[in-house]
């Protein structure tokens, strides 16, 4: 969209503000965004009063599958979420949290919509995520989680409608 999602504004709130918000009121406390250089981790530092822990993404990484590989705390149910994703509120993080918890033979629950799987909005049991990644080839996470290995959500279970909207082009935000 030419600048950084981040900072685009919804609502008078900025996109990482509002995604922040959904994961804490999802029960998430222990929150790292991944940025992409210093300079946007101060300043995701200073917005959140160094509440929020920064990842830097490596330039000469596998993208997302190295930042989940070498980021990931180990033993911990985390939500993974997109900043462009802000409809994803509180209600559909706790929603996948109960999944998650009744289906513990599983890696985490993945979203689904008519596309295929939202892995940017999965979540899961970081170990068990940890162990299959290093067993496995860098792959399109979409790939990964195409399997048993994790419980498929498919969006018409969502219970807030807009929860896979995102905002990839100008004009996907509300007038």
């Amino acid at each position: 969209m030419g600048s950084d999602k981040a900072s685009l504004l919804l609502d008078e709130k900025m996109l990482i503000e509002i995604v922040v918000d959904n994961l804490q009121e999802g029960g998430f406390s222990q929150i790292v965004v991944s940025v992409r250089d210093s300079k946007q981790s101060e300043w995701i530092k200073n917005i959140f009063k160094n509440n929020v822990r920064t990842v830097i993404d490596s330039h000469d990484s596998n993208g997302i599958w190295d930042v989940l590989k070498f980021s990931l705390p180990s033993n911990e149910i985390v939500q993974i979420i997109s900043v462009d994703s802000p409809w994803f509120d509180g209600k559909s993080i706790r929603q996948l949290t109960n999944i998650l918890k009744k289906n513990r033979e599983k890696i985490g629950v993945v979203p689904w919509s008519k596309d295929g799987p939202e892995p940017l909005l999965m979540q899961v049991n970081s170990s068990n995520l940890l162990e299959i990644m290093s067993n496995s080839k860098p792959m399109p996470l979409r790939k990964f989680v195409d399997s048993n290995n994790f419980r498929k959500l498919n969006w018409k279970e969502l219970t807030n409608p807009n929860a896979l909207k995102n905002l990839n082009y100008p004009d996907d935000f509300p007038n």
